[in-house]
């Protein structure tokens, strides 16, 4: 197993905040030679810790202004991976996981309004033969890292 030191953790660092950067300009940010930096990035690929490279978009941008989390209970002996992907498809929904305690998945979804949300939740999620119950939480602000 790879040992993350410092060194990586300062390039994973400057990475997630801008993976566009080139190996030069890491380099600069980091203070670390630019073949070190390369190595490092190559091992880091290889061992799977740096799994592929993305943007982050600006829901708000899109008109996807409303943030909310949507708990799921699923019927007994129902298959919660199964739920857990299938309700993942859905284009209003950026994650999911299975959970503990009263529900079993939650799911965090962008909209552009109320009528958008209420669409996803009775129109589409509570028809699921799946799902016994959900419960939705509209974020007022949320902080992305």
């Amino acid at each position: 197993m790879y040992e993350i030191d410092e060194k990586d953790m300062q390039i994973l660092a400057i990475m997630k905040q801008n993976s566009h950067l080139s190996i030069g300009k890491i380099a600069k940010k980091s203070g670390i030679p630019a073949a070190t930096v390369h190595n490092r990035i190559k091992k880091l690929r290889g061992e799977g810790i740096i799994k592929n490279y993305t943007i982050a978009i600006d829901k708000a941008k899109l008109g996807l202004k409303m943030v909310a989390y949507l708990m799921v209970k699923a019927v007994r002996k129902a298959d919660h991976e199964e739920i857990l992907h299938k309700i993942g498809k859905y284009e209003l929904v950026d994650e999911g996981a299975m959970i503990t305690g009263e529900f079993d998945l939650i799911f965090k979804v962008h909209a552009k309004d109320i009528d958008d949300l209420n669409n996803l939740v009775t129109g589409q999620l509570r028809k699921l033969n799946e799902v016994a119950e959900t419960r939705t939480y509209v974020a007022f602000k949320t902080l992305e890292k």
